[in-house]
């Protein structure tokens, strides 16, 4: 696979699972009293406290898979079961009731009060950057990227979409009061819908992809 193929693959695997857009609410809730340079301040540093966190994965991922002696066909069979899982709630959430009913992203009042009494860099990098951009689906795509692509080379591609959800987290943070004001609470809605859908199709793919040699496996041993 070309480089260039590595990264668009990774910078779309992990959009669908940062889902930035998905923040912004909480974003907003959380920075609604900080000036308009603040809150830019915040939006730099989540972006690159969630580039940071993947790519400390990325490199030291393979430690973690050699320590628990996990191979990739059970990584991935593991990892497709949790974003299919995870995509099956993410559609059947109650659209009725949006802002109640995702409690990790549409915070409430008292979560609000708390962030207002932090200053900006503790904002930026918990709860925004941890867990809500970095979150667990985001670290185990990255996981299952370092497993497939083992050489330097893919791995600097890796990087690459990486840093490009990064700064695509940045932006959309940058922007979040005009997003907000401009798709509103059921546009949201439907994009996490087509995120879900997407994040689905991810997980069925990775369960294809790591059942697929132990059949063959099987089938080889039954011969």
């Amino acid at each position: 696979m070309p480089l260039w193929e590595i990264s668009l693959v990774t910078f779309t695997a992990l959009f669908a699972m940062v889902n930035p857009l998905s923040v912004v609410p909480s974003f907003v809730a959380m920075t609604g009293n900080m000036t308009k340079g603040t809150r830019a301040r915040v939006a730099l540093i989540a972006g690159l406290a969630t580039t940071a966190v993947l790519t400390i994965f990325l490199f030291f991922g393979n430690v973690v898979f050699k320590f628990f002696g996990i191979t990739l066909p059970a990584f991935q069979i593991m990892g497709g079961v949790y974003f299919f899982a995870s995509s099956v709630m993410s559609l059947l959430e109650d659209e009725s009731r949006p802002e109640t009913t995702r409690s990790n992203r549409a915070p409430d009042e008292k979560m609000v009060h708390a962030a207002e009494a932090q200053d900006a860099f503790s904002v930026a990098v918990v709860p925004l950057a941890i867990p809500l951009l970095s979150g667990p689906g985001a670290i185990t795509s990255v996981m299952l990227l370092v497993a497939l692509h083992k050489t330097f080379e893919a791995r600097l591609a890796v990087l690459g979409g990486i840093a490009a959800i990064g700064v695509a987290s940045y932006l959309v943070l940058l922007a979040a009061l005009p997003i907000s004001r401009f798709i509103g609470v059921r546009g949201r809605v439907v994009f996490d819908k087509v995120m879900g859908l997407l994040v689905g199709a991810i997980g069925v793919q990775f369960i294809i992809d790591g059942v697929r040699p132990l059949a063959k496996e099987m089938l080889a041993g039954m011969k």
